[in-house]
């Protein structure tokens, strides 16, 4: 089976095209997943992306994101690195493609040449953890005063016991922690853990998205223009269009091709 891998700010993925096979197209078992996953018996990612017919009048493709375990959910980064893809495959450079939790937009234009719409339910829930958004999967943020706090942070310390809370069950919650301040060039400083991963990830762009939303509560809506974070694995960009839609862009490249041998 051929595969790609695409790496998207740090966030890295094998992504599959299984289009043009019909709407029963058999997925990868978890199984499978979890081998290709595997960054020492595998090929080594943070989830799976796969792109199947949309089957929708309008709408490019579908699109399916898997954690190393297997389970389901939306992942902004894979998809900016899907829709990146997709475009070197002749995709149009503004289009509509379909996630786990609804349509999303996709643009070419802007800062990195990658942008998708990303969906946001309701306003951020102060919590005793933190701010808990669902910014198309379920996050919790913790805001700090300085870049030095979010760089020197356990992370692995802080974020397990939260990601099991019960408060959070049966879900669970990717852990997010960012600081209030900026550095030289405007960027704040962001670093998450990613539930499905169990691990700290270089870089979580639906997190970015909720990481916005708990600063814009804390500043009071008060400032204007993109956000700009930094994370371990490179730089993201939030902004909200006059229509109100959120849009996270990054850049992506393509490492390396592939074909399975083993199942």
């Amino acid at each position: 089976m051929h595969f790609v891998k695409l790496d998207a700010t740090g966030n890295d993925f094998v992504a599959l095209d299984l289009r043009n096979r019909g709407p029963n197209v058999e997925l990868p078992t978890p199984q499978q997943m979890e081998l290709w996953c595997n960054r020492k018996r595998g090929v080594g990612s943070d989830g799976v992306l796969v792109l199947r017919d949309a089957e929708e009048p309008a709408v490019a493709y579908a699109l399916d994101f898997f954690n190393p375990d297997g389970s389901a959910a939306f992942c902004g980064n894979g998809s900016r690195a899907a829709f990146w893809w997709a475009r070197t495959m002749g995709a149009s450079a503004q289009l509509v493609f379909r996630a786990i939790d609804g349509l999303h937009r996709a643009d070419a234009g802007g800062p990195f040449g990658c942008s998708v719409s990303v969906l946001c339910e309701g306003t951020p829930r102060a919590t005793v953890h933190g701010q808990y958004i669902v910014a198309g999967t379920h996050h919790l943020v913790i805001l700090v005063d300085t870049l030095e706090e979010v760089l020197s942070c356990d992370l692995l310390t802080l974020a397990q016991p939260i990601r099991h809370h019960a408060d959070f069950s049966p879900l669970g919650v990717n852990v997010n922690i960012a600081s209030m301040e900026r550095d030289v060039h405007g960027f704040r400083a962001m670093r998450t853990y990613e539930k499905g991963v169990e691990c700290e990830t270089l870089s979580c762009g639906s997190g970015a998205v909720a990481v916005m939303q708990a600063l814009r509560v804390a500043n009071d809506d008060s400032e204007e223009g993109p956000e700009r974070l930094r994370a371990p694995g490179g730089e993201l960009q939030i902004t909200i269009d006059p229509e109100g839609v959120t849009w996270l862009s990054g850049a992506v490249c393509m490492p390396f091709k592939g074909e399975f041998t083993q199942a």
